[in-house]
């Protein structure tokens, strides 16, 4: 078999960076635009674009297929020079053939209720949303029927560019329904039981869940999340169960064609399953909104798109990702979600990826999606086919990144801080309904600091964290032997960098269950105690009992939170204080900080005076915290702006030298002096070919509303 380090994985070998979109979901839009479409694409600089096919519009009975449409889509692509992206979906979206549910009833997905999926429509899916289980013993015989009938049709063809081998990863049927729980069918709990089988003999699975199971055929699924300790174990077999029938399809593509790259993506925020998923596929990715940032309050919340951008770089095999789909809005229709996506939007994206070190960026999509409630609006054209103020704008961007190709792909060196992932402390928050705060607070400080221009890395307990200064962990709530194992070496290292941890740290043992002794694991390196549990309620609010103090200044918390009170013991001292109640401890030599409270807690009313129970988008560390909290450190911004505040990224140039990517989010004209943290002697704007004047390290620059500016600095 063949992987990543085996294959030459970019699909246009001139392109350091590729653009393109997605546009054909059989059986839209229809052949006769193709030719004039296709030819609009490729005009504009994009070299790549995407077809979602399912295979129930292409194997309508058991003994036909139907490529006709893909065959004269590919030679109509080879004609305007493009590559196609084609995207098999036979795990998680679009439904199988309908001959196939016929034949095999129980191949439908059974719920965590016990009730059955029938066959549906979804939003992205009006022909049929998934309805089976891909647990099921003839699911692999189909797929693979049909993975050699399309694979070695395709893999020569001169307009074949990569293979999508499973879109939006996750459980069976989980686009059509089922609230968000794996599949409970009789072979999937049966995989379930062997996959126990080997790691635990009975009575240590006893052990582990607390049972008094007297057999394995006892042994059952959990089907509630108010069961941690087991649900846990659930779900990572349903993730480990996913790489492996993702690795088996990427086996066999690769054993068809082993040339041309294979990917699959998540969400737009880490997820439990990447870090599982990722490695046995070539490339990672993500989807996202593009709206509604810009044309918010707070321009800033750019940042946390940015955030699932490099939560992906972080899990893609070998740090190659791909921003696979930047949907514009979902404003059409006759549910509206969003604002419309406007051209610095589209653009400002298409850039991030870049500068995050994407392989490519594709735009979701090229006409409405005219079958569904997706449309109108989830386009780049208009609902006739010709150009939305989004197409002109996109164009320029891709003629730009074009201009800077000799320099790319970016260098990205490691930043001097890191934010910590906790994949199962995730599931934790999620079992208790609290997943979206886990998300909010996780990307916290990052927002914080991305608008300050302070470089950051993600690391996960898996991955070594000795090159950083600060490791920041939100909410690292559950504590496994791998999360222990590296804090403890970290900790005991007098080299290894300094951990600073807020929220709920270490108040689960690996198991799932309440640490008898939090921080679970760590009680003899750690002189504190978890000495009980509050919140801040309705009430203190209204009388003025919600002040946190901190070394770093008071600040009132406007709205319901949870803390946890600790004492300090030993050379361990406390910081932090709500009333009388510690809720900060230091040590003595200022490696190891645990504040009891989120830290987003301390800027509460961040955009335009909303309280923090509003910002489900936006919720952000102070940074009269955050600035001191790093910069104690030693970790500085990229540079330092005399004027009009911009957003920066440093990267290194194929070429030498340093890229300096320069972006301007507010809605005015950005003018500033800007001194980078390291001497330039030379600064060339790559975009306008101009020479920058430098004078004592510094240099004056204008932007306007959503530009972005590439300057080369040659380093002294």
């Amino acid at each position: 078999m063949k992987r990543s380090h085996d294959k030459d994985l970019s699909p246009d070998p001139q392109r350091p960076f590729v653009t393109g979109i997605e546009y054909y979901r059989p059986p839209t839009p229809r052949p006769e635009f193709w030719d004039g479409d296709l030819a609009t694409i490729a005009a504009a600089g994009m070299t790549i674009a995407r077809t979602f096919y399912s295979w129930d519009w292409s194997w309508p009975e058991p003994d036909r297929f139907d490529f006709s449409d893909l065959d004269e889509l590919m030679d109509t692509a080879a004609r305007h020079g493009l590559k196609f992206w084609i995207d098999t979906p036979l795990g998680t979206h679009m439904t199988c053939p309908i001959w196939m549910i016929r034949q095999h009833p129980d191949m439908r997905a059974e719920r965590q209720d016990g009730s059955i999926q029938r066959p549906t429509s979804a939003g992205a899916s009006p022909h049929g949303a998934m309805t089976h289980n891909f647990d099921h013993p003839m699911w692999r015989v189909y797929a693979e029927q049909y993975l050699r009938e399309i694979v070695p049709r395709y893999k020569d063809h001169p307009a074949m560019g990569i293979w999508g081998t499973w879109d939006g990863i996750s459980f069976a049927a989980a686009w059509s329904g089922g609230g968000g729980y794996p599949p409970y069918n009789d072979y999937t709990i049966a995989r379930y039981r062997d996959w126990l089988k080997a790691s635990y003999t009975l009575d240590e699975l006893n052990e582990r869940l607390l049972r008094r199971y007297a057999s394995w055929e006892q042994v059952e699924a959990p089907r509630s999340n108010k069961a941690p300790a087991e649900m846990l174990l659930y779900r990572r077999f349903h993730y480990e169960n996913m790489a492996d029938h993702l690795g088996w399809m990427a086996d066999l593509v690769d054993q068809l064609d082993g040339c041309h790259e294979q990917r699959s993506h998540g969400t737009s925020y880490p997820e439990p399953r990447d870090e599982i998923c990722s490695p046995v596929i070539d490339s990672w990715g993500l989807s996202h909104h593009s709206a509604d940032r810009l044309t918010s309050s707070d321009p800033y919340s750019v940042a946390c798109e940015c955030f699932g951008f490099l939560s992906c770089r972080t899990m893609g095999r070998n740090n190659r990702w791909w921003n696979e789909e930047i949907y514009s809005s979902f404003v059409g229709g006759i549910a509206p979600r969003e604002k419309r996506t406007i051209p610095e939007e589209s653009t400002m994206f298409l850039w991030l990826t870049l500068i995050e070190g994407g392989a490519g960026g594709l735009y979701w999509q090229y006409r409405p999606e005219y079958m569904t409630f997706e449309a109108p609006g989830l386009s780049v054209m208009a609902a006739d086919g010709r150009p939305s103020p989004r197409w002109g704008a996109i164009e320029t961007a891709i003629g730009q990144i074009g201009q800077i190709s000799a320099h790319l792909p970016v260098i990205i060196d490691p930043a001097d801080i890191a934010i910590a992932y906790s994949a199962p402390s995730s599931e934790i928050f999620t079992f208790g309904g609290q997943e979206n705060s886990f998300v909010y607070e996780q990307r916290g400080l990052y927002r914080t600091l991305w608008k300050h221009s302070i470089p950051q890395d993600m690391v996960t307990p898996g991955m070594d964290w000795s090159q950083y200064k600060l490791v920041y962990l939100p909410n690292f709530a559950l504590l496994d032997d791998i999360a222990v194992a590296r804090l403890r070496g970290v900790l005991q290292d007098d080299a290894g960098p300094a951990i600073v941890a807020d929220g709920h740290f270490g108040t689960f043992d690996g198991k799932g269950h309440w640490s008898f002794e939090p921080p679970e694991g760590l009680g003899d390196l750690l002189d504190v105690r978890v000495v009980d549990f509050d919140m801040i309620n309705d009430h203190d609010v209204a009388t003025a009992a919600n002040v946190l103090r901190t070394e770093f200044g008071e600040y009132p918390v406007a709205a319901p939170c949870q803390y946890l009170i600790l004492e300090p013991q030993g050379g361990m001292k406390p910081i932090a204080h709500i009333g009388d109640d510690v809720v900060g401890v230091q040590s003595a030599d200022g490696r190891f900080t645990w504040y009891g409270i989120s830290l987003c807690c301390t800027d509460a009313t961040a955009v335009s005076g909303q309280p923090m129970t509003d910002q489900k988008t936006t919720g952000v560390v102070h940074p009269d915290v955050a600035l001191p909290l790093v910069s104690r450190h030693g970790i500085a911004p990229v540079c330092r702006f005399a004027g009009d505040r911009l957003v920066a990224y440093r990267r290194g140039s194929q070429l030498g030298g340093s890229l300096l990517f320069l972006l301007n989010v507010e809605r005015r004209t950005a003018r500033t002096t800007v001194t980078p943290e390291w001497p330039v002697t030379a600064v060339t704007d790559l975009l306008t070919e101009a020479e920058l004047p430098v004078n004592a390290g510094a240099f004056e620059i204008t932007l306007e509303f959503g530009d972005v500016r590439v300057l080369h600095c040659s380093d002294s």
